[in-house]
């Protein structure tokens, strides 16, 4: 493998990318609006919404969407729940194979959208039992870089995405629910579980509670790092990631005043350039390391990925000053790329260490044993994590007591 800390051997031979199969995307569009024509393009009659509580019982924007497609909306749940516990998945995929329905509607965040992938997986495999579905997880390529589905079935449902949070999830067939009888994440590659198509609202998103839209944002952008700082990159994911960076860095903290619709479709437009390539190249400690944090400690993946960026930036800054750089001349920044980073946490009043995030000593260490057993969190790091003693020099980066001499 070239040392990707040399800017002239930055790509490996034999560079692959890897489309996730989206047909159609709406930006700037309302959802209201959106969805129908969504239906109408693919010919769909027959929608399942799967949506957030809080959205449906707080808002007007579901019943609005149901109104809006009349009788061609069969269904509602809004049964989703933190993580998209198991239970949950089988339950709404019988329900909507029960209503006969020809799409399902995701209308939320990464939970709602992991749950729908989910479902995709139970209704055409006809799995509705967690022992069968479980044996349906991903695997990995012998080189650790490239996931892959445990099956080849063709789709019998797809899924129309109508995004309320940044995170990305719109933009991969990949889904995570949780195993309440474990609480570790179940690791699913649905065939053609991407969306099929998306429906970007700004004026919906200006809706998100404020600190849950920033959070998922740093979680969109740790996955935009992650691509960038790949130990085998691809010209043109790390192109967009690195133009994805940017516009969180400079759109993130312009979300607060809670009007400035350019901002919010900008952010959008990040999570877009994040998910073109992202599936394309293997991605590091952050971005898996969350699986492991989320559950075991009842902590959301955002906020988890706000530190554990951090931690990943502050632990790779030597072997990644070639890709730091690239992002810092485009911010028109110079120093550490981390103190960017951190500045950026502290302007937005998200959590920088572990213990912002509650989480004990004991918590913590129970982290350790899970994440060695994970396929992916001690792989493709380009500074190397390899043991549990490297783990516990990585998470004391993510300590409120950090000193540079950690490093």
């Amino acid at each position: 493998m070239p040392d990707s800390s040399s800017a002239g051997e930055a790509y490996r031979e034999g560079t692959r990318y890897r489309f996730s199969g989206h047909e159609r995307i709406l930006h700037r569009t309302p959802a209201h609006e959106g969805l129908p024509d969504m239906m109408d393009w693919f010919g769909y009659r027959r929608a399942y919404i799967v949506c957030s509580r809080t959205l449906n019982a707080r808002t007007d924007v579901i019943s609005g969407l149901a109104s809006a497609l009349g009788d061609r909306c069969v269904g509602i749940t809004d049964k989703v729940g933190e993580h998209s516990p198991l239970s949950n998945v089988l339950a709404a995929a019988v329900e909507a194979q029960a209503c006969d329905a020809d799409v399902i509607v995701s209308v939320g965040g990464g939970s709602v959208m992991d749950m729908c992938k989910t479902m995709q997986h139970c209704i055409s495999e006809q799995v509705f039992d967690r022992e069968g579905l479980l044996k349906l997880q991903m695997k990995l390529s012998a080189d650790g870089t490239e996931v892959i589905a445990a099956t080849r079935t063709p789709p019998r449902i797809r899924q129309i995405a109508i995004p309320t949070t940044l995170a990305t999830s719109e933009w991969t067939p990949v889904s995570t629910p949780v195993d309440e009888q474990t609480h570790l994440k179940a690791r699913f590659l649905t065939v053609d579980g991407a969306p099929q198509g998306i429906v970007y609202d700004p004026q919906l998103l200006a809706r998100t509670p404020l600190s849950l839209l920033l959070s998922t944002g740093i979680r969109g952008l740790d996955h935009a790092i992650n691509t960038a700082c790949s130990t085998q990159p691809h010209p043109l994911a790390s192109l967009l990631a690195e133009k994805a960076i940017q516009l969180f860095i400079e759109n993130l903290p312009r979300l607060k005043g809670g009007t400035d619709l350019e901002a919010f479709s900008n952010c959008q437009l990040a999570t877009w350039y994040t998910g073109m390539g992202q599936l394309s190249v293997p991605h590091g400690f952050s971005h898996w390391m969350v699986h492991i944090v989320g559950p075991l400690a009842n902590v959301p993946h955002s906020e988890a990925a706000c530190v554990l960026m951090l931690a990943q930036a502050r632990w790779s800054e030597r072997h990644a000053a070639v890709q730091h750089g690239n992002v810092l001349r485009l911010l028109g920044r110079s120093g550490s790329f981390a103190d960017v980073l951190e500045g950026l946490l502290s302007d937005l009043g998200l959590p920088r260490s572990l213990q912002d995030l509650g989480l004990s000593a004991e918590q913590v260490e129970a982290c350790i044993q899970p994440a060695l057993d994970h396929p992916q969190v001690t792989r493709n790091n380009l500074r190397p994590i390899t043991t549990a003693d490297d783990l516990r020099a990585v998470l004391r980066l993510a300590d409120r007591t950090y000193s540079a001499t950690l490093i």
